[in-house]
């Protein structure tokens, strides 16, 4: 009885799968991130050249989803490099 492991409690996921998840909820932080860096970035843009770039703030926000789309994809592809070398694919 003394060398009986203890019983596992809680849920457990496969490694596999609490890898994805891991994989997908970093992609997502960074995606947040970089929506948040394009979105100040423009409206500080917007702020100190008010004369010579007139925008209007749902331009900020679509000129900040497409970069946002362009740098998310590229991260995505990095990640999935770094992810096979690591692996040894």
């Amino acid at each position: 009885m003394a060398n009986d492991p203890k019983p596992k409690t809680g849920f457990h996921l496969p490694e596999p799968v609490r890898d994805s998840l891991l994989f997908i909820g970093q992609w997502l932080i960074v995606t947040v991130g970089i929506f948040a860096w394009w979105m100040g970035l423009q409206l500080a843009i917007s702020v100190f050249a008010v004369n010579i770039w007139r925008v209007t703030f749902h331009q900020i926000l679509f000129r900040s989803a497409i970069l946002t789309a362009v740098c998310s994809l590229v991260y995505l592809f990095v990640m999935i490099h770094r992810d096979e070398k690591k692996r040894g694919r």
